[in-house]
C-alpha cells in the first residue's frame, strides 16, 4: 500500500567504529541556525550530531527553498565488528501539516461532492474531478519535493559512511 506521506527507512551497514561514523557525520554538517536553509560552509548537511544519533537535512543551494526536503534522523549502533545506521527520513513537521490540512480539506470537499452525486444533483462528479485533481497536485508537490533531494541524500550517506573498496 503506498502511504498517503512520503518517507524512507532503510540501514546503512560499514567496518568503520561508532566513533568513526559519528565524526563523519559530525564533519559533513553544519549547525543549523534559525531559518537558514542553505549550508554556507559546503557541507552536505545541516543540524545536529549526536554520539549515537543525528538529525539533519540535506543543505539546498543558496536561494532555493523546498519546503518538502526530507529529514534524516539516524541512529548509530554497534553491530557485530562495524556499525549500522539506522535511518529513517520523514517530511518537517510543517510540511506534515500543510498536507494534513491540504488533503483534509480536499478530502473533505470530494465527500461533499460525492454525497451531491448521490442525492441526485447531476454536477456533483465536477466537483468529484476537480477534488481528484487537487489530491494528484498535492501528492505531486509532496513526492517530488521529499524522493530527489531523499535520494541524493541517501547516496551521500552511502558514499560517507559506506565501505570504500
Amino acid at each position: 500500500m503506498i502511504p498517503v506521506l512520503p518517507y524512507m527507512k532503510f540501514t546503512i551497514r560499514t567496518g568503520k567504529t561508532p566513533e568513526e561514523v559519528f565524526h563523519i557525520m559530525e564533519e559533513a554538517t553544519a549547525v543549523r541556525d534559525g531559518l537558514i536553509h542553505f549550508s554556507p560552509d559546503g557541507t552536505d548537511f545541516l543540524g545536529e550530531v549526536w554520539e549515537s544519533e543525528f538529525e539533519v537535512m540535506p543543505g539546498q543551494p543558496f536561494g532555493v527553498r523546498n519546503s518538502f526536503h526530507p529529514v534524516i534522523v539516524g541512529h548509530i549502533r554497534a553491530h557485530g565488528s562495524g556499525t549500522a545506521v539506522d535511518i529513517h527520513m520523514r517530511l518537517p513537521w510543517d510540511a506534515v501539516f500543510f498536507c494534513v490540512v491540504w488533503f483534509g480539506l480536499t478530502g473533505l470537499y470530494f465527500a461533499v461532492c460525492f454525497l451531491n452525486l448521490i442525492v441526485g444533483h447531476l454536477d456533483g462528479w465536477k466537483g468529484i474531478a476537480s477534488a481528484a485533481g487537487f489530491i494528484l497536485v498535492g501528492q505531486l508537490l509532496a513526492r517530488g519535493g521529499f524522493y530527489i533531494p531523499a535520494r541524493r541524500a541517501k547516496r551521500r550517506l552511502e558514499e560517507l559512511l559506506g565501505d570504500r573498496a
